[in-house]
């Protein structure tokens, strides 16, 4: 299963790079996006010890993505976790 369509790729080498370089970082920011929103509701569902057990991210990156969620949606909850 192929989830990217690469097809648009340039054929020169060098510009092909640059356009992988742009897509990589695009892929990387939405893939961000989610976790932070994933991780964020398993946390307002007291579950994030099953999100650690995952393995996926350490605990110190989940913690971080839970903080930005927050702060992105206006800092409405208040975890105690010494973030000011």
């Amino acid at each position: 299963m192929q989830i990217l369509n690469l097809s648009e790729a340039p054929e020169e080498p060098l510009h092909r790079l640059m356009w992988l370089s742009g897509v990589r970082d695009q892929v990387a920011l939405e893939l961000d996006e989610q976790y932070r929103a994933a991780y964020f509701q398993l946390r307002l569902q007291n579950r994030l010890v099953e999100a650690f057990d995952l393995g996926l991210h350490s605990p110190t990156k989940v913690l971080a993505y839970t903080r930005q969620e927050n702060e992105a949606r206006g800092r409405l909850v208040r975890w105690n976790d010494q973030r000011r």
